[in-house]
């Protein structure tokens, strides 16, 4: 057991209604956010450090203390986390056709259950992944670093607001008034081929690939190189020459379009299946431990210090198992079938305690942002379609049914690995856990009332499934229910792609981020390439000065970078807002030529120094960092 920085015996203010106030405002607000991004770019990012130092800039002045800093952290980061869930299988119930807009109810009712059951799952693995097998639970380290540094007198908060504010009046100029472009794309003709370039040009994605590092945005560049550089270029080829049919006048970029949602998607779907069960496989024995744990564990209450204080474990466990009620009647209204509704009850119920559990165990070893929640919705699926087949279920019915357990199951899974994150910070701290945990589901409550506003709103301003919003989670999850349905499915490009994941898997090479980057616009992940690269710029310049510790050589360029996405995402709601609204705002009768990539390089360049003064060095270090990282480039062997 760890000595916390707040003593077990001392007691001060901690639930509080302010505290709870300011969580459910930066639930909602972080849940928003990560709703609109996760829907653009098929990524989210973890908002508990953003969350943590706005927390504290609005409760330090009011002498708060750091554990109401903490709650409120904690339950701002819970909205995220549900959004995540939510937005990866709910738009598939529109991209299949079984809804035109956004179901409020069934939304707010899947939101709900899986967010609740993901809370109730985590109060038993509290002691014993925290406590009992002390993992190592990075992000939630972190953010504590985070968060005492606020309470020592850091001034970590300017960097969040000054950044949120750039991002927000940067995404106002591009798609709010009007002024600039926010992309830069061509085709381009080299001899009888037609090859595709370009970029977007949002101040987000350079934050996004700034925050998930060189690594990931490397292979998700992959990706897209391997889509749209090598496959899309073969068909815009064969469109040129006449010999693919698409309608008479028809440009290229149109043609563009038709190519990537005929035949491009497929090949990111079945390379994101194949990376799915492939993932929960590879993890089965970190599965067998992490479900070992917890059944092998005891039903007792907290321990009476402060620090060691849960809601009680066994009124957790009886209040999970008696929502099969409101389980049932959700499905036997999707289904009208008690038969089918009483089956996918028992198989969710199952399938969110071993996902819960798997998800917190792996959150504590590899953090939030990589845990495969994707995977584990995928292989739901999988299992409650063929145990709905077997049921007699077909079409719409069977596909929303199937749908409808997976969106549960992957909220559940979702806000598991994130509380846990937030409990380890409290154990840290020295939080009460039972305050957290009820913290948690208030916050889970206040965000899947609004989770479906937000959803409808994005929808009718910029259409779930279109270039604007392509969804890609749930466009996978959309184009896996249609091909084991037999609603149709491009199954040469879907087989292309799990043979494509099954050479990664060889080469032991990542599956998911390249599977992502071949669905997603090649114009996504060219700025998160860029954001990637200036992290790894910073990282040798760091290691140069002899700086390896992670917070300090990246801890005020993710700042820098969260920012930037909140900022960029929160504006796009608000925009959405605007369409829905018929508001219109136009400065000029087209923007201004060239202005918008001279403004997204020197936002580049500004994020690029920021992190750099960070660590003391300067643009003269820029040279050997870059040689560097090429040296290191040619030292790569597959």
């Amino acid at each position: 057991m760890v000595d916390p920085y707040i003593p077990p015996e001392v007691e001060v203010k901690e639930f509080t209604v302010r505290a709870m106030v300011l969580g459910v405002l930066l639930a909602v607000i972080m849940g928003a956010a990560n709703a609109y991004l996760g829907l653009k770019v098929g990524m989210t990012v973890s908002a508990s450090i953003p969350a943590a130092v706005m927390a504290m800039a609005i409760l330090k002045p009011m002498k708060g203390t750091v554990l109401e800093i903490n709650l409120s952290k904690a339950m701002g980061s819970a909205g995220e986390a549900l959004a995540a869930g939510i937005i990866f299988t709910i738009p598939a119930f529109i991209i299949i056709g079984a809804w035109v807009e956004i179901n409020y109810w069934i939304t707010t009712a899947v939101a709900l259950l899986g967010g609740v059951l993901g809370v109730f799952f985590t109060i038993p693995l509290r002691r014993i992944l925290i406590v009992d097998q002390a993992l190592p639970f990075p992000e939630g380290v972190a953010c504590t670093e985070v968060v005492l540094a606020g309470e020592e007198g850091g001034s970590t908060a300017k960097w969040v607001f000054m950044a949120l504010g750039i991002g927000a009046v940067y995404k106002f100029l591009i798609s709010g008034i009007g002024l600039m472009h926010d992309k830069v794309e061509a085709i381009v003709a080299i001899g009888r081929g037609r090859f595709f370039f370009g970029g977007e040009l949002s101040a987000a994605l350079l934050g996004i690939g700034y925050i998930v590092g060189p690594r990931i945005a490397t292979f998700v560049f992959i990706g897209g190189v391997l889509g749209w550089v090598v496959i899309t270029p073969i068909f815009l080829t064969m469109v040129a020459s006449g010999s693919y049919p698409v309608p008479d006048g028809t440009t290229m970029m149109e043609a563009l379009n038709i190519v990537r949602m005929e035949q491009t998607v497929y090949m990111g779907i079945g390379a994101i299946t194949m990376g799915g069960i492939w993932t929960m496989f590879s993890l089965r024995d970190s599965m067998k431990t992490s479900i070992g744990h917890v059944l092998s564990s005891e039903l007792e209450e907290g321990e009476a210090i402060r620090t060691e204080r849960d809601l009680s474990v066994k009124y957790a466990y009886l209040a999970a198992g008696a929502m099969v009620i409101p389980i049932f009647i959700l499905y036997w209204y999707i289904a009208d079938s008690g038969l089918v509704a009483g089956v996918s009850a028992i198989v969710l119920l199952i399938a969110a305690f071993f996902f819960s559990a798997i998800a917190g165990y792996l959150a504590g070893v590899v953090g939030s942002s990589n845990n495969p929640i994707s995977g584990v919705t995928i292989t739901t699926l999988l299992f409650s379609s063929l145990l709905l087949l077997g049921l007699g279920l077909r079409g719409l019915d069977g596909m929303s049914t199937a749908l409808g357990v997976g969106a549960v199951v992957c909220c559940a899974a979702a806000i598991a690995g994130d509380v846990m994150q937030d409990f380890k910070t409290g154990e840290l701290i020295g939080s009460t856990p039972k305050s957290l945990q009820i913290g948690e589901m208030v916050a889970v409550v206040a965000m899947a009332l609004f989770i479906a506003p937000v959803l409808m709103v994005l929808h009718q301003a910029y259409t779930i499934g279109s270039p604007d919003l392509p969804a890609p989670q749930a466009i996978v999850m959309a184009g896996l229910l249609r091909g084991l349905f037999g609603e149709g499915i491009n199954m040469i490009m879907f087989l292309l792609g799990v043979e494509l994941a099954i050479l990664l898997i060889f080469l032991r090479l990542p599956v998911l981020p390249v599977a992502i980057g071949i669905y997603l616009p090649f114009t996504l992940t060219t700025p998160i390439m860029l954001g990637g690269i200036s992290n790894l710029l910073i990282t040798k310049i760091a290691a140069k000065k002899g700086i390896t510790n992670e917070n300090e050589v990246h801890g005020r360029g993710i700042l820098f970078s969260s920012g930037l996405v909140a900022g960029e995402a929160l504006v796009g709601i608000l925009i959405a807002l605007m369409l829905v609204s018929h508001i219109e705002i136009k400065l000029l009768a087209a923007p201004l030529p060239g202005l918008g990539a001279i403004l997204f390089l020197g936002l580049a360049g500004y994020l690029f120094m920021v992190a750099l003064k960070s660590v003391g060095g300067s643009f003269s270090d820029v040279p050997g960092a870059i040689n560097e990282s090429i040296s290191d480039l040619k030292k790569i062997r597959l």
